[in-house]
């Protein structure tokens, strides 16, 4: 469900579902990521590299569904599949991405560090400010 705090603005959007409360505000370009899966690496079992490959299995299993709905969904008919990386240098397990006007709109599944649990996540943001624009010299 979704809603416009101040109609005034055409950005600030505020969703709703149960318990979840979710809300845009502000200037500049906006990266929305919501988690739909995830599950912890656990520092404390004898050897992780044993499970890992299984978290990473089960949540690229989720994957095809979650794309499914998306290409199916009110935003479907307007996604558009594209030869370019669409991911900005961040590092997927597994992922699809569409441009959607000046949007990226991605599915993927991550596992960032050693200490993050495996995720898998869509995002939308502005097309072309993600990691690369961060990754300039500074010397």
């Amino acid at each position: 469900m979704g809603e416009r705090r101040n109609p005034a603005k055409e950005w600030a959007t505020t969703w709703r579902r149960g318990d979840a409360h979710a809300w845009i505000q502000g200037d500049g370009p906006v990266e929305v990521e919501f988690t739909l899966w995830h599950r912890e690496v656990e520092d404390e079992w004898p050897d992780p590299d044993t499970y890992i490959d299984d978290l990473y299995d089960a949540a690229s299993a989720e994957l095809p569904r979650v794309i499914t709905q998306l290409e199916s969904g009110a935003l479907g008919t307007r996604l558009q599949a594209v030869d370019e990386d669409l991911t900005d240098g961040a590092d997927y397990i597994d992922h699809t991405a569409w441009r959607i006007g000046d949007k990226v709109l991605l599915a993927g599944v991550k596992h960032d560090d050693t200490e993050a649990p495996v995720q898998l996540v869509v995002l939308l943001r502005a097309y072309g400010t993600g990691e690369q624009e961060d990754q300039e010299e500074w010397l």
